[in-house]
């Protein structure tokens, strides 16, 4: 049998593959926390501008 120089372990590529997907979770995990503090920073936007609303309208007279 010649030896394995240019190929990788069978365990090689399953690490590869495990690290592959652990990458994919980590980056929907990133992308899904993003998405709360955009949520949460909108929330924050509105009640502001609902603020201003109120103020201009003189509902706070």
């Amino acid at each position: 049998m010649a030896p394995r120089t240019d190929q990788p372990s069978r365990s090689t590529n399953r690490r590869i593959d495990s690290l592959s997907r652990e990458r994919e979770s980590i980056r929907r995990i990133l992308t899904q926390a993003e998405l709360d503090r955009v949520q949460e920073d909108i929330k924050i936007l509105k009640k502001n501008l609902d603020s201003i609303e109120e103020r201009l309208s003189g509902g706070s007279h």
